[in-house]
């Protein structure tokens, strides 16, 4: 078999399986004097195979429930939780099992984000589990649109308008001018405007589909229509106006001041 004896009383086992484990004991024999024995208790530990953390990816709302749980060997004595690579311990919010092999957290924040593992220890051995990803999903917040308003643009100019909302996971978009559905359903809103019917008010609409949560913000583009060739730049019809009879009594003024200069 796999035991021999050896000098001294010794025992050598070769091959040590779980199923070794128990006590074992030595008894000397002597036909003149009384029996004299001991008894020492074997353990047998196994190199603990790596742990695995189900489900390996999680994604709960904010404020929900999470459960993880490391599936390891009986034979780990001690089962450890870390986040981020700190350790975890049982909190208000965070309940083991009494093995320590489920995890259980309450009222999920954005901070509880991060990468889990578990890891188990005996006498012999440690290991760790490959990472488990849990995301906390929350949002829409703080949505904007970049630039900001109000937005004075020329005929044939340009503008990309953004949608920036902080939200996890990334929100699907919808943009709306005056109240109608422009169709466009990314973050970016790019157009040149041709005609006086591109300003009004232009409205970004941000979904989670997690959460279900929507968020508006909204911004004013004015369209200046071009001026008319050979208009004088910078001046309207009043001001011109003004400008031809300021000139005109001026020159009726000079007429008078001669006449009485001549009298």
């Amino acid at each position: 078999g796999r035991e021999t004896a050896g000098p001294g009383c010794a025992l050598h086992i070769a091959g040590l399986t779980l199923s070794d484990t128990g006590s074992y004991t030595v008894r000397i024999e002597s036909p003149t004097s009384p029996v004299p024995s001991t008894t020492v208790y074997l353990r047998v530990s196994e190199m603990l195979p790596r742990p695995m953390v189900t489900p390996n990816q999680t994604q709960v709302p904010e404020n929900g429930t999470f459960t993880l749980t490391c599936n390891t060997s009986p034979s780990a004595d001690t089962v450890l939780w870390l986040r981020d690579g700190a350790s975890l311990a049982p909190s208000e919010r965070l309940g083991l099992s009494s093995d320590n092999r489920t995890l259980k957290l309450l009222n999920a924040t954005r901070g509880d984000a991060g990468t889990y593992w578990c890891e188990v220890r005996n006498l012999v051995s440690t290991n760790r589990s490959e990472p488990s990803t849990v995301t906390v999903a929350y949002g829409p917040d703080s949505t904007r649109i970049d630039p900001p308003g109000p937005i004075d643009l020329s005929l044939g100019s340009p503008l990309t308008l953004t949608c920036v909302a902080d939200s996890v996971p990334a929100p699907s978009y919808r943009w709306v001018l005056n109240g109608t559905d422009t169709n466009e359903t990314g973050s970016s809103l790019t157009f040149n405007p041709t005609t006086l019917d591109h300003q009004g008010t232009y409205e970004c609409q941000a979904q989670n589909p997690i959460t279900n949560r929507t968020a508006w913000a909204s911004v004013t583009v004015r369209v200046m229509d071009a001026p008319s060739p050979g208009a004088h730049s910078g001046l309207s019809a009043g001001a011109v106006a003004g400008i031809v009879i300021g000139s005109l009594a001026g020159v009726a003024l000079v007429g008078v001041t001669a006449y009485f200069l001549c009298e």
